[in-house]
């Protein structure tokens, strides 16, 4: 035989999920009928709430009604966000509801006036304490706070029974908020103002004590104005610092002279002397008489000698002046030195002046700038004083009602038509989800695809449950041979066709059927697709294999004996074979109870019986125990050439079965494939539309249709399985 196929298939569609739905329809059903019922009930006895909103602008600053006035968010970096969520708690706290419920006077009105009538007249302190708590939280439990997204509006509702007492408390609410926002805004100017005076006056304290500070310098240091005093300083220091430049210009320039002339070098002073020019004119004159008369006397001569004392006369003259120019630039040069020296002393003395004058008005503008300092704060602690008391009982709010709240005309709870629709919505998705699980826990086979998903063999055919009504004197088990229910008959002919015509090789002619468990309807799969195969090919013959609980004798009505196990026993050596009502039709009945059937089951006359059959029937079909009961099944399985195994469509779980093919599968038994049987097909349920891949119309063995089953056809299925084709 040829190895199985494993075949992989998708999951759930949605015709399987409509499926669940049509199967388990009934239990939707209660579940969508109860949720609906209970909404309902609810929704109809439920007290009906009304809603009354205030709109209300708040701002985080007030109006400035004062110029250069303040307020608190001057002195403090408040966020948007968390100024907002702010007024969002006040408007919620139970410290605004108890003023609320305090203008309200809902101690003396009813019904709450009965809280307070109900106490006993020694009630203490605490107790009537607690009852107000109860008021309090009257206003409270029923406020909501919705902002409005994008703006400084917000809008406040409260539910109440009563149409009006909603209005009435939301518009007192929003009154109360406004008045507990300007009385925190009072008590901080209060606040501000004491801070201030106490402020003030340290001020004040600091202020006199640095400018007595400031008066008691300048009186030790005889300072009358700081500013005229330096600058008389600096210029005396300008004038001492120029004049000592131009004394040492003047100092350089005579020690120059006086260098140049103590060197004997000609200098302007004795060269524009007029007397010294004069004297260099005389003795010029007489070197050039000496000059002439030399050529006519000698040195002896009285007038030569006499010129030459009067040169030397002249040049001493000479002489005598350039000292007297020299000593007066000497002169010149030391009281150039004296008077350059005398000037960097009064320099010095002039830099040590201007340095302590300079500490001094460092010190004397620390003190100043502490009074002006002090002065400055003092005077900005007042005007503050002055605003804050000036603004400080002015009603200036950051908060407004742009819309105050109106009496509801209807009741915003419950919402009676939107909690039905919910109601179904809810009921119908929770009735889907309660079948899907139960679905889900279902752990049994049920469509052809899990037989392939989780065994992993091919489903040969889809057998529907079969109507065990029929007419008196029929079997009503054998469709295949009366033929009333068409499905379940055409559903026996497609097994017989996929037996014959699936696999290129010859068809087996000995076939064992066996099944999971008890009571999968293997015994009549037998029956059928035996008198399926009998209608069309030669004789065919069923073996109940089945020694434990044998049924098949009952089904065709012959008897039970002889049967299998008197063969097998030695008791008659021919073969106990009976013809059925069924035309080329035999049973062989299962005999006489054994106490040990699976040893005679492997002995060499099974094996000798089935060759005997097998050359007298040209199909031969054995129904066996069930493979989990007992080993018959498991013995006969290695003996014949297919096996089929049965499942009951809900009543094998997956593990069994597939415990049942992998038993089948290490024995080395030819396993065919698997058959769905006892499948529910009326129609609205889960497996109907897995159906419709078989033919719409019935046919009869050689093709055609018979009248007798175009009358036998049920109208609704017919029309189901037309609108399938479609």
């Amino acid at each position: 035989m040829e190895e199985v196929n494993v075949v992989h298939h998708r999951g759930r569609t949605i015709l399987d999920y409509l499926g669940i739905v049509m199967k388990r329809r009934w239990t939707i059903l209660v579940v969508f009928v109860a949720v609906v019922s209970l909404v309902a009930l609810w929704t109809l006895t439920t007290t009906p709430l009304y809603q009354a909103s205030v709109q209300l602008l708040i701002e985080r600053q007030p109006p400035r009604l004062l110029e250069n006035q303040q307020t608190p968010s001057d002195y403090y970096d408040r966020s948007g966000e968390q100024f907002y969520k702010t007024q969002y708690k006040l408007l919620e706290s139970r410290a605004l509801a108890k003023k609320v419920a305090e203008k309200l006077h809902l101690k003396d009105r009813a019904p709450y006036s009965q809280m307070f009538a109900q106490l006993p007249p020694d009630a203490d302190k605490v107790t009537r304490q607690r009852v107000e708590e109860r008021l309090v939280d009257v206003i409270a439990e029923g406020v909501e706070v919705s902002p409005i997204r994008d703006s400084s509006l917000v809008v406040v509702s409260y539910l109440s029974p009563d149409p009006k007492f909603a209005a009435e408390v939301a518009n007192t609410l929003a009154q109360a908020f406004i008045e507990q926002s300007l009385a925190l805004r009072f008590a901080t100017s209060q606040e501000a103002a004491k801070w201030l005076k106490q402020q003030l006056t340290e001020a004040r304290k600091k202020l006199e004590e640095s400018e007595a500070r400031l008066n008691k310098y300048k009186r030790q240091h005889n300072i009358v104005t700081v500013e005229d005093k330096e600058s008389i300083t600096a210029q005396k220091l300008q004038q001492l610092n120029k004049e000592l430049v131009a004394a040492q210009t003047r100092r350089m320039e005579a020690e120059a002279r006086y260098q140049e002339i103590k060197a004997g070098r000609p200098i302007a002073e004795v060269l524009n002397n007029p007397l010294i020019q004069e004297l260099k004119a005389q003795e010029a004159k007489l070197m050039t008489e000496q000059s002439e008369l030399s050529k006519k006397y000698g040195v002896g001569h009285p007038r030569m000698i006499q010129l030459h004392q009067e040169l030397g006369a002249v040049r001493g003259k000479i002489g005598a002046e350039t000292s007297v120019v020299a000593q007066t630039i000497k002169n010149e040069y030391s009281m150039a030195k004296s008077q350059e020296e005398s000037l960097k002393k009064a320099l010095e003395e002039q830099k040590n002046v201007t340095q302590d004058q300079s500490d001094v008005s460092i010190e004397y503008r620390v003190l100043l700038r502490d009074v002006e300092t002090n002065r400055a704060l003092y005077e900005n602690m007042l005007k503050s004083l002055k605003t804050t008391v000036a603004t400080e009982n002015v009603p200036a709010t950051n908060i407004r009602i742009v819309y105050p709240a109106l009496v509801p005309e209807a009741p915003v709870s419950p919402r009676k038509f939107f909690n039905l629709i919910l109601a179904m919505g809810f009921g119908l998705v929770l009735g889907v989800g309660l079948a899907v699980f139960l679905e889900n826990l279902d752990t049994t086979l049920k469509t052809p695809e899990e037989v392939e998903r989780w065994l992993e063999i091919p489903n040969l055919a889809l057998i529907p449950h079969i109507d065990d009504r029929s007419n008196p004197g029929e079997v009503p088990e054998l469709v295949v041979h009366h033929g009333h229910q068409p499905l379940a008959s055409e559903a026996y002919r497609v097994l017989r066709t996929s037996l014959l015509f699936s696999s290129s090789e010859p068809a087996p002619r000995l076939l064992l059927i066996t099944s999971t468990l008890p009571g999968e309807g293997k015994t009549l799969s037998a029956a059928n697709l035996g008198a399926a195969m009998a209608k069309a090919e030669d004789d065919v013959l069923i073996i109940d294999a089945d020694l434990r609980r044998p049924t098949l004798h009952q089904l065709f009505k012959v008897p039970r004996e002889p049967g299998l196990s008197n063969f097998l026993m030695g008791e008659t050596d021919e073969l106990p074979v009976v013809a059925t009502l069924v035309p080329h039709l035999f049973i062989m009945p299962a005999g006489l109870l054994q106490p040990n059937p699976s040893e005679l089951l492997g002995v060499e006359r099974m094996q000798e019986m089935l060759s005997r059959v097998q050359e007298r029937f040209g199909r031969v079909i054995l129904d066996s125990p069930p493979l989990m009961s007992v080993t018959d099944a498991a013995i006969l399985s290695t003996q014949v050439e297919g096996v089929l195994l049965i499942i009951k469509a809900e009543g094998v779980p997956r593990k069994a079965a597939r415990d049942a093919k992998d038993h089948l599968l290490e024995l080395q038994a030819p396993l065919l494939g698997a058959v769905l049987n006892d499948v529910p097909l009326q129609r609205g349920t889960y497996y109907y539309s897995h159906y419709r891949y078989y033919s719409s119309y019935y046919t009869d063995s050689e093709g055609t249709e018979s009248e007798e089953k175009k009358k036998e056809r049920l109208p609704g299925l017919q029309g189901w399985i037309s609108r399938w084709k479609g």
